[in-house]
């Protein structure tokens, strides 16, 4: 069992023509979910997402996953589209449950939960109303397949205007304070998820992720892999932390630098949203360009040999899949873009204008790779 992701971008006007075209050389039984990323316009997210869904299953003649992330496209707009297939030999059902899709995989090594991205139902509430009602939700599918919460390996978080306040409260922090609450019910013997914690437009919660687990005892499989260059984010001091109320718990953000599995088709290494955060303190506050690199030298050392035998993994040779870069300002595309590029010739790479968790941080990078 392993994922494998290809990429393309859509033209929103005939979506239903570019998402045919865009799978004509993919085996669509084979597909376990898309991710497509472009739209700003979260009055009418609800009613996109449905025009698309419906879209893929004139396509496929069946449902699959589907997370939209309401973020403008970079540089002209556009739809982004990811696929992700299964690789290896796995069952693989899809199936829905209150209007939620998600894909069950399972052969008899491992199990795989591939839950499509879940909006809050109303942006209009309170982010802390929002993410009791997505976590209510992702829990509901999780225990009715047999996981546990410590399950989930990977987890999108996409968080509307996520450094803004509503009620004197700031709108990430509230989340950590929701997805605490959420977490305190697992014991998380192998670490937290990699997790992306980035902003969106609009005031939507949109929450989606992975759920893993070896069968039997004969192997760990999964690996929380932290970075040396970094303070782990899920023990970050107060000081870095945002509110208002000097009383407040805020909690710590809830999540590993990266998480690593080993599938029957090899390793798959999740890297959280990164960025160009050195100890827990920001950097190169007043240079795009040299927060990219800061970023980059993050990522590559994470997810270098070294480091992972550091964390008990094997020394995979890993090789990227894809890249997703946010950028704070959209002037700043050409800049971030020579960077990656520079790095990575060669890999898919998504850039969409969001805001990072903080003010001062103007680029965050999320990837896949697999041995």
């Amino acid at each position: 069992m392993g994922l494998k992701i290809y990429s393309s971008i859509l033209n929103l006007g005939e979506l239903q023509v570019c998402i045919r075209k865009a799978m004509e050389s993919i085996q669509s039984e084979k597909i376990c979910g898309l991710v497509l990323c472009g739209t700003s316009d979260t009055k009418g997210y609800h009613e996109l997402l449905s025009e698309i869904k419906s879209a893929v299953y004139i396509s496929l003649g069946r449902r699959v996953p589907i997370t939209l992330i309401p973020q403008y496209l970079l540089p002209k707009g556009g739809l982004a589209l990811e696929i992700y297939t299964l690789e290896g030999a796995a069952d693989i059902r899809i199936e829905e449950k209150s209007g939620i899709c998600y894909g069950v995989i399972e052969n008899e090594q491992e199990k795989m939960l591939f839950v499509e991205g879940i909006p809050a139902s109303d942006f209009s509430k309170s982010v802390n109303q929002q993410s009791q009602e997505v976590f209510t939700k992702l829990d509901n599918l999780l225990t009715a397949y047999g996981y546990c919460v410590d399950d989930i390996v990977r987890q999108w978080n996409f968080i509307g205007s996520i450094v803004s306040y509503r009620n004197g409260k700031q709108n990430y922090q509230e989340f950590n304070d929701a997805r605490t609450c959420y977490y305190a019910t697992g014991e998380w013997k192998n670490g937290y998820p990699a997790a992306t914690g980035i902003g969106a437009e609009g005031d939507c919660i949109i929450v989606g992720g992975i759920a893993f687990k070896k069968r039997g005892t004969e192997s760990k499989g999964v690996y929380p892999i932290d970075n040396p260059l970094q303070v782990a984010a899920h023990i970050y001091s107060k000081s870095v932390l945002i509110d208002d109320d000097v009383n407040a718990i805020k909690s710590t953000p809830k999540f590993e630098r990266a998480k690593l599995i080993e599938t029957a088709c090899g390793a798959c290494c999740f890297v959280s949203g990164t960025a160009a955060i050195r100890g827990e303190e920001s950097v190169d506050a007043s240079s795009v360009k040299m927060q990219t690199i800061k970023t980059i030298e993050n990522i590559e050392y994470l997810v270098s040999k070294e480091n992972l035998v550091r964390f008990g993994c094997k020394p995979y040779d890993l090789e990227y899949v894809k890249l997703h870069v946010y950028i704070k300002n959209a002037e700043d595309y050409d800049a971030v873009r020579e960077v990656v590029e520079a790095s990575f010739a060669q890999i898919p790479v998504v850039y969409s204008i969001a805001d990072v968790c903080r003010s001062e941080l103007l680029v965050e990078i999320e990837g896949i790779l697999k041995s």
